[in-house]
């Protein structure tokens, strides 16, 4: 569970300790393309329990607001309040500086410091 943010001076530790974690920052990810169910979430590989705890609390902290509809089945949907809207130029910065400095290598690539031989013998 997260801890008491408020209390904490630094204005960068506050914001961190409120979002800055992989199951958050993917949910953050994936409302920004428009509302979204639990199993959405779900399918692009979180956990269910996990994405249980980030969606209450920032529900709570009003960063996401669910929506409710009176159907059979119930349907319920996330979408991002104006609060996590103004998160978007710090999922933008991850994104540049991960484009810069972070390059993506498939598993099956091999890097530049393998042999095609060594990257044989690893995928066998």
């Amino acid at each position: 569970m997260i801890q008491d943010y408020q209390h904490i001076q630094c204005p960068i530790q506050r914001a961190a300790t409120l979002v800055a974690d992989v199951p958050t920052i993917v949910i953050l990810r994936e409302l920004r393309r428009g509302p979204r169910r639990f199993n959405d979430f779900v399918n692009v590989g979180l956990n269910p329990r996990t994405l249980t705890d980030r969606l209450q609390r920032l529900a709570q902290e009003r960063i996401v607001e669910r929506a409710r509809y009176a159907e059979v089945p119930p349907r319920v949907e996330y979408r991002l309040t104006p609060k996590g809207q103004a998160l978007f130029p710090i999922l933008d910065a991850l994104k540049a500086f991960a484009d810069v400095w972070l390059p993506y290598v498939p598993d099956n690539t091999p890097t530049p410091e393998e042999s095609p031989h060594e990257t044989f013998k690893r995928s066998r």
